[in-house]
């Protein structure tokens, strides 16, 4: 299954995430709404004026970014997103010349959009990294475009989630990451054992009557304390965390709550700075700056 072909797929209809005046409407929960406001909040705050994105989808965050006076780039592996991601910047009377084709896990490609691209204030990459097989290479990627002092934004699928899930997201979490070690026979007596407490059968795959769904293409999960190590060992400090995409119940009993207090429930959730956010968030991002020496 493609990733460049799921998000091929998904291009025409990519920015209505971000569409404020569609944040009641919207079916699916506009997490990327908020993403983005935090993601502008951030930028602001590290006084960035040049930002690259890997993997820029059909630049709606690239453009806004833009538009708050920053000087922006980016690249993505999907010719539609490309094509329409060229259209916005257009639009936004940025540089549709900015915006780049090519595959973030192709080093010679990355190697050579540096050279043509520069070097930035800040570096992000928000969906992305779920999609690659090697996080060291990516996050070598991301810190090519980077200036010593600059500041990284890296989002990521928090694994910790799973564990408000009580779904087979939890069951893989526990088997694959708390238990990786464990003997093999006591594995299979916890599996049989989470087959009964747990909706093992929750959530349904995302897929598509055409293409490839969400949960048809690679689309890892990743813990992020061993994530922030990796980002850490490239020579990165004052890493944070920030949290987005809340649940104030665990998913599978959603329905059971009326639809317009549980997504107002939360909207007053998404900004929360505390430590719940990592088991409350399906999503987040690290900020971390890049060491001078």
């Amino acid at each position: 299954m493609s990733v460049a072909s799921h998000y091929d797929g998904s291009a025409s209809t990519y920015a209505d995430q971000y569409d404020e005046a569609k944040i009641w409407t919207n079916e699916e929960y506009p997490a990327n709404f908020f993403r983005l406001k935090l993601v502008r909040k951030l930028l602001k705050e590290s006084g960035a004026q040049s930002v690259y994105e890997l993997g820029v989808g059909d630049a709606t965050p690239l453009a806004a970014v833009g538009s708050d006076g920053i000087r922006v780039a980016g690249n993505d592996v999907s010719p539609e997103m490309v094509k329409y991601a060229k259209a916005n910047m257009e639009h936004h009377g940025l540089d549709p010349e900015a915006i780049a084709f090519l595959d973030v896990q192709d080093a010679h490609a990355i190697a050579a959009e540096r050279e043509r691209a520069g070097e930035f204030d800040a570096v992000m990459a928000l969906g992305v990294i779920p999609h690659v097989t090697d996080d060291r290479a990516f996050v070598a990627s991301m810190d090519t475009f980077l200036r010593p002092g600059g500041t990284m934004l890296l989002q990521f699928r928090n694994s910790m989630f799973s564990m408000f899930t009580f779904n087979r997201l939890t069951k893989e979490f526990i088997l694959d990451e708390l238990l990786v070690d464990a003997p093999q026979s006591v594995r299979t007596v916890v599996a049989t054992d989470l087959d009964q407490r747990l909706a093992v059968d929750k959530p349904p795959l995302r897929t598509r009557p055409t293409g490839d769904g969400y949960d048809e293409i690679l689309s890892r999960f990743h813990n992020p304390f061993e994530l922030a190590e990796v980002v850490k060992s490239f020579g990165y400090h004052d890493l944070s965390f920030h949290w987005y995409n809340y649940q104030p119940a665990y998913p599978m009993i959603a329905g059971q709550i009326d639809p317009k207090e549980y997504r107002q429930a939360q909207i007053d959730l998404e900004g929360d700075t505390s430590w719940r956010g990592m088991f409350l968030c399906s999503a987040g991002l690290i900020q971390a700056t890049k060491n001078t020496v």
